[in-house]
């Protein structure tokens, strides 16, 4: 069999040429945006597979033409939508605004919390396409998405090292001058309506993200903390005030489950740091041996959770809790220490 362009890297329509009968693999250029490819692909496209390319550095992960086509046709709605009369710096904001909304970290993706990864689910976060058809997404994903989205517009950027663990960040050249920014680590900040920590020096700039519609006056951190800054914490139902502020003040729904864990610790470690309450990552077991992720906080035997199905934190029984963990019906997620005064699970 002739495996001749197979994979076939496409950069400028002229490359299209190289396409033929053998083709199965499109390799696109994310830091250099061509429009007419793009769209060349969406309407010609259904028969390949796609994966992107950054300085001529072809992907290994491919998505299929229907998470090409849908996740091109969410990033088109993000690009419509920027307000007109922006600055480059704004429209970088709304970029990395619009992302964060839209995409959360798996912890079934993650060594540190699992025995055993999918690696179908691990491939399709780590792919820019199957990144925002699933939902989810990876630091090295989210960058190289919002380096695709600032493309779009014009404007360059690098991927970079954004700390001592790891995690890839961005460098976006602005004007005269440049970004650093880590959307991945400020996903629960965006999710939550607060004010960034990883946008450079313009994280609590308000001007902008009135002008942006990311606020209409105040973050929600400064809503939540007059409220939080008035509690009578030597309540019993302390931790039940506490979570009753954070449902009324965020809408926690459209929270992803471990940016939701991110919040609950920010606040808890400002408010309550001589308190030992716990946040605990578990999962169910779903039909088809897939887990899915939800926290338990926890504080002097009173466990709770959010039910994402009621919108609502519920208490929940450690008795219950524990004999489905017994069970099998609920599993506990790797390096977790869960336990009440009278008991106590380690994974």
């Amino acid at each position: 069999m002739n495996n001749t362009n197979v994979i076939v890297s496409v950069n400028t329509m002229n490359d299209i040429s190289n396409i033929n009968n053998n083709t199965k693999y499109i390799n696109l250029s994310i830091d250099s945006f061509n429009s007419d490819v793009i769209n060349y692909f969406l309407e010609y496209g259904k028969g390949y597979s796609y994966t992107d390319t950054i300085n001529n550095k072809n992907g290994f992960i491919y998505a299929t033409y229907s998470m090409f086509k849908n996740s091109e046709n969410i990033i088109n709605g993000i690009i419509n939508n920027i307000p007109s009369n922006l600055s480059n710096i704004e429209k970088v904001r709304y970029l990395y605004i619009a992302l964060g909304k839209i995409l959360s970290a798996d912890i079934n993706t993650m060594d540190n919390k699992n025995e055993k990864i999918s690696f179908s689910s691990v491939s399709v976060i780590n792919n820019i396409w199957g990144s925002i058809t699933s939902g989810k997404t990876t630091s090295a994903c989210i960058s190289k998405l919002l380096m695709y989205l600032c493309s779009r517009i014009g404007i360059k950027s690098e991927l970079i090292n954004s700390d001592i663990n790891g995690n890839i960040g961005n460098k976006i050249y602005v004007d005269d001058s440049f970004l650093i920014v880590d959307l991945y680590n400020d996903l629960y900040n965006i999710q939550g309506g607060f004010s960034t920590k990883y946008f450079d020096k313009y994280n609590d700039n308000k001007d902008i993200d009135k002008k942006i519609f990311y606020i209409k006056n105040s973050y929600i951190n400064e809503i939540i903390d007059k409220e939080l800054r008035g509690l009578d914490y030597t309540k019993d139902n302390m931790l039940s005030d506490i979570l009753e502020v954070l449902e009324r003040s965020i809408n926690i729904s459209d929270v992803g489950v471990i940016e939701l864990a991110k919040i609950c610790k920010d606040i808890f470690d400002k408010y309550t740091p001589n308190y030992d309450i716990r946040i605990n990552n578990l999962f169910l077991f779903d039909s088809d041996e897939s887990k899915e992720h939800f926290i338990v906080i926890s504080y002097d035997n009173s466990f709770y959770s959010y039910n994402y199905n009621k919108q609502c934190f519920i208490k929940m029984s450690y008795d219950v809790i524990t004999k489905n963990i017994k069970d099998n019906k609920i599993g506990i997620y790797k390096g977790e220490d869960f336990y009440c005064k009278e008991s106590r699970l380690v994974l």
